[in-house]
């Protein structure tokens, strides 16, 4: 088992990460000493693995809710709520939450806003939640028709990075996932986009000593980041590269696209822009786009969705007023954050020159 600690100004929290964890999550649980302890499992997880959570629940209470991004609305927070009421939790009580992003943001929120915040452990079981949004204390459920509008920040107590649930995923699971461990090299680290590119095909094959390692250091740079600035005042914005456009994307109902995958596409139409503006040149582009292409296969969208993109983008978290800011490379392995992003530039990245 490896670890990674993140430190913050209000609350430090370990990160582990490693096969088979339950006897070091009971082990944790037990020496909190927490008043109560209840689970909140997403409902495939129990039927997936129903012996070892019997194992890993003991005799503590459990919530259990569908998963998927249909289901991470105002409703399904009202029912965690209702059930944390009825099984009396206080403020010294934890939320263990099971589960893929969705499942993590709606009990992670729960938790911040009953009595006014009581703790929470994360135990994501998809690849996409365990190098992203498990990590960092982000909370947040879609409301409106628009994504992840309704939300806070509080951070765990701790994350348990489980890799053996992997074993279950399906393949647009995963390759959700390596969108955004992609990502971070952009990002961040050139070193880590020449890793990927010579590890891919293991990658998507799951190989052990590849996954492990791509997973702890995509939990180690956005610890990097969060650490920096951990309420998205400046520096975390970064972490949003491919996700304005991408968001766009994802709400379109006829694509088909998971989280990653959404986010692989929105990189590259950013890109795009930042090609434009000269910011990077063609070879980067071009690598962006190879890497990309990967986790997503683009298709061309109709006036009617790059109508509906367009429109998602005025409730994008990153604007100030009326001006579209976006994350852009800008070199091999750096973004900035750029504001004044005209829609005529957006509208034009969807051209077909790929």
């Amino acid at each position: 088992m490896r670890k990674i600690e993140l430190k913050l100004i209000g609350k430090h929290y370990e990160i582990s990460i490693g096969d088979k964890l339950t006897r070091q999550i009971n082990n944790f649980i037990e020496a909190k000493n927490y008043s109560k302890v209840v689970f909140l499992l997403d409902v495939n997880i129990l039927s997936l693995y129903g012996k070892r959570m019997q194992y890993l629940v003991k005799d503590h209470e459990i919530i259990t809710v569908p998963g998927g991004e249909e289901n991470k609305t105002l409703e399904q927070l009202s029912y965690v709520l209702n059930q944390m009421v009825e099984k009396k939790l206080d403020r010294n009580s934890a939320l263990v939450v099971i589960g893929g992003g969705v499942i993590g943001d709606l009990g992670a929120l729960a938790a911040s806003i009953y009595m006014r915040g009581i703790s929470v452990i994360q135990i994501p079981t998809t690849l996409l939640s365990q190098v992203d949004s498990s990590v960092g204390g982000k909370t947040a459920i879609n409301f409106g028709g628009i994504k992840n509008i309704i939300g806070t920040f509080h951070q765990p107590d701790a994350v348990f990075v489980d890799t053996s649930f992997l074993k279950t995923l399906t393949k647009q699971d995963i390759l959700s996932g390596i969108g955004e461990i992609i990502k971070y090299g952009f990002i961040m680290d050139e070193s880590f986009i020449d890793y990927l590119k010579g590890h891919m095909d293991t990658l998507l094959q799951m190989e052990p000593t590849v996954l492990e390692h791509v997973i702890y250091e995509s939990i180690r740079y956005k610890a990097l980041v969060v650490s920096a600035d951990e309420t998205e005042s400046d520096y975390r914005k970064i972490l949003n590269f491919g996700h304005t456009i991408g968001h766009g994307i994802e709400l379109l109902e006829d694509m088909g696209l998971s989280h990653g995958q959404a986010v692989a596409a929105g990189m590259i139409y950013e890109s795009i822009i930042a090609y434009d503006r000269s910011l990077i040149d063609k070879e980067y582009l071009g690598e962006i786009t190879d890497l990309c292409g990967k986790v997503v296969t683009l298709k061309a969208f109709t006036d009617n969705e790059k109508e509906n993109i367009l429109q998602s983008l005025s409730h994008d978290k990153k604007n100030e007023g009326d001006s579209i800011n976006m994350v852009l490379p800008v070199a091999r392995g750096q973004v900035k954050v750029i504001d004044r992003i005209n829609k005529e530039e957006i509208y034009d990245s969807f051209r077909s020159v790929l």
